[in-house]
């Protein structure tokens, strides 16, 4: 135990500090070695966040420094507009690079899709090329570059038939995600369920679980769904147009809490299992 003033180390149980210039009473509490601390005794602990502008309210506040997220989806929903889109603020407004790891797409093709949404910061995104695999251990790409986020995109075609691979790598990237206080972003394929694919362990090793699809209106707009939020509430839903340019924030109805996404079928209170999810019907 501590004295709250002036940090004097003091016998469990004390009432009053020992240090004959304190001597102040009731001022003792559990310091973070010690096997138990009272509630009230425990520091909060404050969140840096980067606040984007665009999807800051299913994240909490902002994309948390130190998050890994795990985004799921079906093909054509916009998860790599909506990942390119994150990455330019990223590059615009911290100065560094931005890692996007790809192996369901070339550069050439993400490079068409950043000019037709007019991204402003290209030169701040650095594309990691992996279609086929790359040679070089990802830690150490990410580390020799020393990103300012991370995407991974994604996650199903880099693990391919081996899925605890998929676990091993959102635990690795937590690592590195702490360490370079570079949040990272993983996207994931879905189930015909519209729930992640491969092992809930996978869900269990982010801090934050999200599915993007599109919503069953006239309209088509797409919503982003947060199921799971170390750092934040959830479940939150926010809605968003897609444009010629680029996904924008829907005007007439930006965000509200929901119990489940509205257009997708959901059974239980949102907790996992650790046994594996759609593995018959996981996307190849």
């Amino acid at each position: 135990m501590l004295c709250r003033l002036c940090e004097t180390k003091l016998p469990r149980g004390s009432l009053r500090c020992t240090n004959p210039k304190c001597k102040a009473w009731n001022v003792a509490f559990e310091t973070a070695d010690e096997p138990t601390v009272l509630l009230s005794d425990a520091r909060l602990r404050v969140v840096e966040r980067f606040e984007t502008g665009l999807v800051d309210v299913c994240f909490g506040g902002g994309i948390p420094r130190t998050g890994v997220t795990l985004l799921g989806g079906d093909p054509g929903a916009g998860k790599t507009t909506l990942c390119l889109q994150i990455a330019d603020l990223f590059g615009l407004r911290e100065g560094k690079e931005v890692l996007y790891i790809a192996n369901e797409q070339e550069a050439e093709e993400l490079l068409e899709t950043a000019v037709r949404i007019r991204l402003q910061a290209k030169e701040k995104i650095r594309v990691v090329r992996g279609m086929g695999g790359i040679r070089e251990d990802l830690g150490d790409l990410i580390l020799q570059f020393a990103p300012c986020a991370i995407i991974l995109d994604s996650v199903t075609k880099w693990s391919g038939d081996d899925l605890r691979v998929a676990v091993t790598l959102c635990q690795r990237l937590k690592d590195y995600t702490v360490r370079l206080r570079a949040p990272s972003i993983v996207i994931n394929q879905v189930t015909k369920d519209g729930d992640h694919a491969g092992l809930n362990q996978m869900q269990h090793a982010v801090d934050c679980t999200m599915l993007f699809y599109v919503d069953d209106d006239p309209r088509e707009r797409r919503c982003l769904y947060t199921r799971k939020n170390r750092f934040g509430p959830a479940p939150v839903m926010q809605f968003f147009e897609m444009t010629p340019h680029g996904l924008i924030p829907s005007p007439d109805e930006e965000s509200h809490d929901a119990a489940r996404p509205p257009s997708q079928s959901h059974d239980g209170d949102g907790d996992f299992d650790d046994d594996e999810v759609g593995l018959d019907d996981r996307p190849h």
